[in-house]
């Protein structure tokens, strides 16, 4: 019998070499979300899941069998590709197929106006910004003929008409009271096989919650596809409540807090850990924050109510290359925030940026002075990229490495190399290089520091510490434009 309603996530872990090396997976809260809101609808939905699947049959095989009228499918860039495959299976076999998500929102002619090797769309309707209430009326529209006389009447999308113009329907209003969205269907996806690989990889598991939408910060690299800038969070309770949830019905050991900002708000933090410890739903978590939120009242509410581990877009130690990328942060902030962390036993995790317009050999002294200084747990680097909607990628339009400006560009696999724009001097290999001297500089401040190493392990960084120094400071002098590729962060 066909269900109504099939939401696919793109992802295959055995298909991407980074995500099946760092094992960290997590299903689409978005998904959960639209899934809920329909379900409580009356609607039958399924969550068709590719993390652990081995290839595109199995989702042909899928549809044979459960004939879906509509195919929803969220998409990055990094999974452009898989969303395309799935979303001309979907067609072949009758459904109407819908994109969403952040890639689809910035670049939706790249679904609307693809063409399969016989011609034809597969995807019908791209979902622009939040799809909770957008894909209700959606459902409400193609499948009960109600709600609206036109698809073009309905907010928040963007459709091809007969000449094969992408035509635009008005904004959707954001959600403004985030409480009144049923919470996540978690119970759609078998959490057993999240578990296992968690448990395989690193000993615990880990699940996702997020409090609020939106980003009032404008830094000119991020782009806010989706959910935009405008701030919303929803009251502390309803997040305490989902933690019990969370905590008695599936018993994480680890939670992840997906918010672009943890903290925007001091006062609604505060009271958030008065009501988890209030429900005894505390969770080990972790979470991101800005340097400039990171106050010692703030981040204690944090401690108490579980936080193991926050992460901080330091992005560099230079002031100078921090005012262009538009951070509204200080240098002075990371060390305070880093300080308070520790004083309070909250691991950090720096996100390190290399490479971004302006940047000299000086700026990255700074940053190594800083990672060496603030000794964070972890962090990672990556190689400044544009992406389209932004400032940054306004700024290197004009260098953008590929035939068109229409980024019309595909990935094979997440931080796959596809990201490129010519630069005024530094080249691939200088960059590459600068990445490895980091990671040797704060290994050596922390042996110096006295984490527990052996004397091999000590001596081969301080060599390796000694090569990449030298080989960076000779790249340095080479004044060549190249091709910069992108090689991101972790968790980025």
């Amino acid at each position: 019998m066909a269900i109504d309603i099939a939401l696919v996530h793109p992802l295959f872990i055995e298909k991407d070499p980074v995500e099946k090396k760092i094992m960290t997976p997590y299903f689409p809260l978005g998904l959960m979300y639209i899934a809920s809101v329909l379900r409580e609808n009356g609607y039958e939905v399924e969550l068709f899941d590719c993390t652990f699947r081995k290839d595109f049959n199995e989702f042909e095989n899928y549809i044979k069998l459960k004939k879906p009228k509509i195919v929803g499918i969220t998409s990055l860039i990094t999974i452009r590709r898989n969303a395309l495959i799935l979303a001309e299976i979907a067609h072949r076999y009758g459904a109407k197929v819908i994109l969403g998500g952040p890639d689809p929102t910035a670049l939706p002619e790249r679904y609307l106006l693809y063409k399969t090797t016989d011609g034809e769309f597969p995807v019908d309707i791209v979902v622009f910004d939040e799809g909770e209430i957008t894909m209700l009326e959606l459902a409400n529209f193609l499948l009960k003929n109600e709600g609206y006389n036109d698809l073009r009447e309905i907010p928040g999308l963007r459709l091809r008409d007969k000449n094969g113009k992408i035509i635009s329907t008005p904004p959707r209003p954001l959600i403004q009271n985030l409480d009144l969205l049923p919470f996540p269907a978690r119970e759609l996806v078998d959490m057993d096989d999240y578990r296992r690989a968690w448990k395989k990889a690193h000993g615990y598991w880990s699940l996702t919650i997020i409090n609020s939408r939106g980003c009032p910060y404008h830094c000119a690299w991020c782009q806010k596809a989706v959910f935009g800038r405008k701030y919303r969070i929803r009251t502390p309770e309803n997040s305490a409540e989902e933690m019990k949830l969370l905590k008695n019905v599936f018993s994480p050991d680890f939670i992840r807090v997906v918010d672009d900002i943890t903290g925007v708000q001091k006062n609604w933090v505060l009271k958030w850990s008065q009501e988890v410890i209030k429900r005894n739903a505390i969770i080990p978590f972790e979470c991101l924050t800005r340097v400039n939120l990171a106050s010692e009242d703030m981040l204690k509410a944090l401690k108490d109510m579980g936080c193991e581990k926050i992460y901080f877009g330091a992005e560099s130690g230079s002031q100078k290359v921090l005012d262009t990328m538009e951070k509204g942060i200080t240098v002075e902030q990371i060390y305070r925030a880093s300080e308070l962390c520790k004083k309070l036993g909250i691991k950090t995790y720096f996100f390190m940026m290399v490479g971004y317009p302006g940047e000299e050999i000086e700026d990255l002294k700074l940053s190594v002075k800083l990672l060496r200084e603030t000794l964070p747990d972890e962090f990672s680097t990556t190689i400044a990229y544009p992406l389209p909607g932004t400032k940054f990628y306004e700024q290197v339009r004009d260098r953008l490495m590929f035939e068109s400006q229409e980024w019309m560009l595909d990935w094979d696999y997440t931080a796959e190399n596809k990201l490129l724009f010519k630069r005024e001097k530094y080249n691939t290999t200088f960059y590459r290089w600068v990445v490895r001297w980091f990671n040797r500089e704060w290994k050596d401040a922390w042996y110096k520091a006295g984490k527990k190493a052996t004397i091999f392990e000590i001596t081969k960084n301080k060599i390796e510490l000694g090569i990449t120094k030298t080989i960076v400071n000779l790249l340095a002098q080479v004044q060549t434009s190249n091709i910069v590729r992108f090689q991101p962060a972790e968790g980025r």
